[in-house]
């Protein structure tokens, strides 16, 4: 039998082709799981669907209406949740100095009320002895100049998790974080295909590569297994990144540093 043979698993933040959301929900659809996928962009989690032959809905992480909807429709299709998965999230790039304090209150609405909100909202319609797994980031732990919003954002989320645990655990459902690392993405794809950058980043890695946005669903699955006794918890999942550092802005080409910012804007 497959590991999540008809379970009913929720992973908000899949609308990206070959994102981590994206292929955690195609990684849940492979072990039999029934699941529905949520984003904002509506487009990307059909697309999805259609090929897993999952549920799509739309969903603003950062909309608490949105996020019930979504914890509503995932029940009216397929009953009580099993397994919830955050894979929501956007970089907010800016100087302390000079980041316009609404960017920081934009980063804190999708990178830490957007899984106070889903934490919330799927624990009400999921089944005791569920999970859930809320993907972070090394910026939480590890400061890097100019994503102190996004850090702080994301460490806020890797603590709340902490006490949703114990909030939880009378109904034995389980709660951990993913601290992702440098993942192969589309969204690092800027910094992947410079020469020069990408040999600066991997040198931070012991492991020598980024991670696969299909490991860190991996990651999220097995912290989900009913045979995994852990909850509360924060998972590396960076191939050793956090053994050593994050790289720091100006060790990186400008025209690649400027890149990643305009298209962190743009998301």
């Amino acid at each position: 039998m497959l590991p999540f043979q008809d379970k009913n698993i929720v992973v908000l933040g899949a609308s990206a082709r070959g994102g981590t959301g994206w292929e955690t929900a195609k990684l849940a659809a492979e072990q039999g799981a029934r699941v529905t996928v949520g984003a904002r962009g509506l487009d990307g989690v059909q697309e999805l669907a259609g090929l897993i032959g999952g549920l799509a809905v739309r969903c603003d992480a950062a909309i608490e209406a949105e996020v019930q909807a979504m914890a509503e429709a995932a029940f009216a299709a397929n009953g009580p949740i099993d397994v919830a998965i955050m894979a929501a999230g956007v970089p907010f790039v800016g100087m302390i100095d000079a980041i316009d304090p609404e960017d920081v209150r934009k980063a804190f609405d999708i990178n830490y009320f957007g899984p106070f909100f889903f934490i919330k909202h799927m624990a009400r319609r999921m089944r005791d002895g569920g999970a859930m797994a809320v993907i972070t980031s090394t910026a939480a732990s590890m400061p890097v100049p100019g994503y102190s919003s996004y850090g702080c954002a994301k460490a806020a989320a890797q603590v709340l998790v902490e006490h949703a645990a114990l909030e939880y655990a009378p109904r034995d459902i389980r709660i951990n974080a993913v601290e992702a690392g440098l993942i192969d993405t589309p969204m690092s794809k800027i910094l992947l295909e410079h020469e020069v950058a990408r040999k600066v980043l991997l040198k931070e890695i012991p492991l020598g590569r980024p991670v696969s946005p299909r490991q860190v669903g991996a990651a999220c699955l097995w912290l989900c297994h009913p045979d995994a006794a852990v909850t509360g918890d924060t998972l590396n999942v960076d191939n050793g990144n956090h053994l050593r550092r994050n790289v720091q802005p100006e060790e990186l080409p400008y025209e690649v540093m400027a890149a990643n910012a305009d298209a962190s804007s743009k998301k």
